[in-house]
C-alpha cells in the first residue's frame, strides 16, 4: 500500500506543478480566445487529476495512517499522538483537494449549462459540495480545538465555497451572462487552493526556520488571487441587468 500511495503522490506532485504553471496562461490571455480555451482545457484536466489524486492519497492516510507511515519520528511522544498528527494534516489536505475539485468542476459546469442551472440540481452534482462542507466542518473543529492557524483560515473559506455553489445552483433567477463571472471566480479559486497546498506542504521547507514567513506564504495566494478575481469579475461582469429563467433544455454536464 505504501508503494501505491507513493506512486499516487508522485503523479499528484507532477501534475500539480504543471497545473501551477498552466494556471497563468488562461488567466492572463483574452477570454474566449484560442490560447485561453486550449490552455484552459489543459489546466482543467491537470487540476482535476491533481485534486482527485489528492483526495485518494489523503483518504488512504486517514484510514491507514500507520500502514502508509510505519516509522514514527523520534520527537513524537506516542503512536497515538503521531496518528492524530497525521490525520490532522491529511484532513486539511483532503479539504484543499476537495475545494480545488469543486472549483474546477463548477467552473466548467456553469459554462456548459449557462442559465439552465436546474440541470445541476442532482445528487450526481451536489454530492461533492456537500462532502466538502462535511470535511471542512471537521477540519474547522480540529483547527479550533488544536489551534491550527492555517486550518482556521481555510476551513471557513471551504465552507463558504460549498454553500456558495449550492446557493448558485438553487437560485430562482440568473442574470444573463453571470455564469462567466461564476466561472472566473471558481477557476481562480482553484488556483488559490493549489498554490496554498504547495506552500503548506511542498514549500514548507523553504521557510522552516521562520513560522511568520510560513504563515505569510500560506495566505499569499489568497492575497493575490482574491483581488485578481475581483478585477476579472468587474472586467467581465454582464452589462445587461435582465433576468432569465432557467430553461429545461437538456445539456450534458462534465464532471
Amino acid at each position: 500500500m505504501q508503494t501505491i500511495h507513493g506512486f499516487i503522490v508522485t503523479l499528484h506532485i507532477i501534475t500539480g506543478a504543471l497545473s501551477l504553471l498552466l494556471f497563468w496562461v488562461p488567466s492572463l490571455t483574452k477570454k474566449g480566445g484560442k490560447a485561453h480555451k486550449q490552455f484552459g482545457s489543459y489546466y482543467v484536466k491537470a487540476m482535476l487529476f491533481t485534486s482527485i489524486s489528492g483526495v485518494v492519497s489523503s483518504t488512504m492516510v486517514l484510514f491507514f495512517p500507520l500502514v502508509i507511515y510505519p516509522t514514527m519520528p523520534e520527537h513524537f511522544e506516542s503512536v497515538a499522538y503521531f496518528t492524530a498528527y497525521l490525520r490532522g494534516q491529511y484532513v486539511f489536505l483532503l479539504m484543499l483537494s476537495l475545494l480545488v475539485w469543486n472549483n474546477v468542476r463548477h467552473s466548467v459546469a456553469v459554462l456548459n449549462v449557462k442559465c439552465n442551472i436546474n440541470q445541476l440540481r442532482t445528487i450526481e452534482y451536489l454530492w461533492l459540495p456537500v462532502l466538502l462542507f462535511v470535511v471542512a466542518s471537521i477540519a474547522l473543529y480540529q483547527g479550533i480545538t488544536y489551534g491550527i492557524t492555517l486550518t482556521c483560515i481555510f476551513a471557513p473559506i471551504a465552507l463558504l465555497n460549498a454553500i456558495g455553489i449550492v446557493r448558485y445552483v438553487y437560485q430562482k433567477d440568473i442574470v444573463a451572462g453571470s455564469w462567466v463571472t461564476e466561472h472566473i471566480g471558481h477557476i481562480i479559486g482553484s488556483g488559490i487552493g493549489a498554490y496554498t497546498a504547495f506552500f503548506a506542504f511542498g514549500g514548507r521547507a523553504l521557510f522552516e526556520g521562520s513560522p511568520s514567513l510560513q504563515i505569510a506564504s500560506w495566505i499569499l495566494p489568497a492575497l493575490i488571487g482574491v483581488p485578481f478575481s475581483v478585477w476579472l469579475n468587474c472586467k467581465y461582469k454582464p452589462k445587461s441587468s435582465s433576468l432569465k429563467r432557467p430553461s429545461l433544455k437538456p445539456k450534458a454536464v462534465k464532471s
